[in-house]
Order: structure tokens, then sequence, then C-alpha cells
């Protein structure tokens, strides 16, 4: 397999909610939880990473939750292609050791700024995802 060119396409934010009530609470504990969905798009060569990030009381109350986009363009994403569900609509790859570690971690750290910009002016502003907190998106890919 050839070496993958890889180019960042597009950083775009599909929502923000805040809830002032809670922020305003300091008696309700919150905390951060990260999630995530890969898509693609084989004809454009496109792999898109949907990230939503929360911060939550432990009642599972929101307070504070954005929604971004992280869009790669990656050469060839067809050749890595190695199962394709067509009932579900999915494929597998086979990626190159590391990329999607490497993917996760940009997509971690963007998050953690575009979050931190949100939460200025908040009881919140000083709260920034945990240290290695991509270890665990990483984790949670390889299972899905």
């Amino acid at each position: 397999m050839s070496e993958l060119k890889i180019s960042l396409r597009r950083i775009a934010e599909d929502g923000f909610t805040r809830n002032d009530e809670i922020l305003a609470d300091d008696s309700k504990a919150l905390v951060p939880q990260v999630g995530f969905d890969l898509l693609s798009d084989i004809k454009k060569n496109l792999l898109t990473v949907v990230t939503q990030i929360v911060f939550v009381t432990p009642e599972k109350e929101v307070a504070v939750g954005l929604r971004f986009r992280y869009t790669l363009e990656v050469d060839s994403l067809t050749d890595l292609q190695y199962v394709t569900n067509a009932e579900k609509g999915t494929h597998d790859y086979r990626f190159p050791d590391g990329f999607m570690e490497a993917v996760m971690t940009d997509v971690y750290a963007t998050g953690r700024v575009l979050m931190a910009q949100k939460l200025v002016g908040t009881r919140l502003e000083g709260a920034y995802l945990p240290f290695g907190g991509a270890n665990s998106l990483i984790q949670m890919m390889k299972r899905k």
C-alpha cells in the first residue's frame, strides 16, 4: 500500500447548546463526555469525524454541548476499503498503524479549543477536557 496523502479540509460546528440555569448552579457537578461517529464519502475521498462534547450533571442533564465535524481528504480512501456492508451502508477500513490515533488526537485537541472558546464567562471557563482524553476515544474507536 502506498503512503496516504492527508489534508485537513474543514472544521465546522454543527451546533452549540447552553443551559444557563445548570451553569449558574454551583452545587451541580459537571463532567465532560465526548462521543464521535466516523463518516466517509468514498467517491470524494473524505473521512469525517462527527464529534459531540458535553458537560453533564450526574443526572445526565446537559449544561453545555458542542457538535462539530472534522473532515479530512484521504487520497486513495477507496484503496483502504476492505469490507462493505450495503445493508447498513457502512465500510470498514484498514488504516495504516497510527493513522486513527493521530486523527483522534487532533480531533480531541480541536474539540478542546472549540469548547474552551464557548465556555468563556461561565463557571467552566477554566475547565478543559482531560489531558490524555484522546486515548479513551481511540480505545472506543477500536471497539467499534
